[in-house]
């Protein structure tokens, strides 16, 4: 189980971009420390090192053919960070699932405000967020990541 857990700081500097041929989101510039990962379907919520388990920034992929168009208004965030628990030790180089393998979360997209959410349940009950990386609003219950909102510089017309 990976517990999430939201802390006051500063978020990693940078900017989210979508890369359309790539289908995928990459954080510019690219933070060169970098370890294990936590997982959202595709996405990767990069750590900063495998000791402190604080999530960076954002990659992956996320093919845009399969987003459902919708219409997003993200809740409001703050600044600060995420930061993970696991038990035992992260490998470096992991990558670990923050949900089951079956239970994907959807893709909603917003092109008109350029939001992306991965998430279940209905985007307007998403409380307060964390705006923890560049782009990245991360939405916690308890003590689990919840819903992850992205905000590209620029995402594909379709």
């Amino acid at each position: 189980m990976i517990v999430i857990r939201s802390e006051e700081g500063q978020p990693t500097a940078g900017a989210l971009v979508y890369r359309a041929a790539e289908y995928a989101f990459a954080t510019e510039p690219r933070p060169m420390t970098c370890g294990a990962s936590f997982t959202i379907n595709e996405i990767e919520l990069m750590l900063a090192d495998e000791e402190q388990l604080r999530v960076s920034f954002i990659e992956g992929y996320c093919p845009f053919s399969g987003w459902r168009m919708s219409t997003l208004r993200p809740p409001s965030a703050r600044p600060g960070i995420l930061r993970g628990e696991v038990v035992g030790r992260i490998t470096p180089g992991s990558a670990i699932a923050i949900h089951p393998a079956d239970e994907r979360w959807p893709v909603l997209a917003d092109l008109r405000t350029g939001w992306v959410r991965l998430g279940k349940g209905d985007p307007a009950h998403d409380r307060e967020g964390v705006a923890f990386a560049p782009g990245a609003i991360g939405v916690i219950e308890g003590d689990r990541l919840h819903a992850l909102w992205l905000h590209a510089e620029q995402l594909p017309t379709l």
